[in-house]
């Protein structure tokens, strides 16, 4: 069994263990809260798609859909998207660069792909990878019209802000290094800050630094850094966050 404690709990009072409990429900596994910490078991190794999309999907030209895969899994999973069976690479780009993660890791995470054109019924996949463990999701696309019609102008029009690519929660080993994607859609491109509980992430941060992509590293995860982390987007034309939660934890070393 992989077991991982969060110590210190018991010394942060009974409100702060429930609010770690009520994250970790999140995961949808076994839990429990006792005096010495908070205890999390599960398989070492583990894949759950629990959010995927509908088998068929209906898109109304002179719209964007949005097509959205949720997984869990041990270690953190990435989720890449297909077009009949071939790479989205823009997404990719864009929302979607393969994160590498910890072996000690556990994450909650969420993908969405935009489609702005459907020119004909085509079958979209999302593909979740933990460590050797894959799993699937796919919908057929189709169009409500059979239009297929879309103006130079049209892709150029003001998008506000999306979040496409986040951590809902994370759990690893203290002193690991841990990467939250905040992966972004927007028109003009959105400005991303990464804020905590002692407030806006700066540049002059020694062990936290927010890539050009968006991501938010920490390196040598602490316990000091458990807690709620905001990635907030935004542009003329809006703004829009989520909220990742950290748990830095100790493995079990009896295995």
């Amino acid at each position: 069994m992989y077991l991982i404690y969060i110590f210190a709990v018991a010394l942060l009072g009974c409100s702060r263990a429930a609010n770690i409990n009520k994250h970790i429900k999140l995961l949808d596994i076994e839990n429990q809260i006792q005096t010495n910490g908070v205890k999390v078991h599960t398989s070492k190794r583990f894949l759950t798609i629990i959010r995927r999309p509908s088998a068929h999907t209906a898109h109304r030209p002179g719209t964007t859909l949005e097509i959205t895969c949720e997984a869990i899994a041990a270690p953190a999973p990435s989720i890449h998207w297909f077009k009949n069976d071939a790479p989205v690479y823009k997404h990719d780009k864009e929302s979607n660069e393969i994160i590498d993660t910890n072996p000690t890791s556990l994450a909650r995470m969420s993908s969405t792909l935009l489609i702005s054109r459907t020119e004909e019924p085509a079958e979209y996949t999302c593909l979740v990878v933990a460590g050797l463990n894959k799993a699937r999701a796919s919908t057929i696309v189709y169009s409500t019209d059979g239009s297929t019609e879309i103006t130079e102008r049209s892709k150029l029009v003001p998008l506000a802000p999306k979040i496409l690519v986040s951590y809902k929660i994370i759990l690893d080993t203290i002193g690991s290094n841990i990467v939250l994607p905040c992966r972004v859609k927007g028109h003009p491109r959105p400005k991303v800050v990464w804020s905590n509980k002692d407030g806006e992430i700066k540049k002059n941060n020694k062990r936290m630094k927010v890539l050009r992509s968006g991501e938010l590293v920490i390196t040598s995860l602490q316990w000091e850094d458990l807690g709620e982390y905001y990635c907030q987007a935004s542009n003329t034309f809006g703004n829009t966050q989520i909220s990742t939660y950290v748990y830095p934890a100790l493995p079990n070393k009896d295995g």
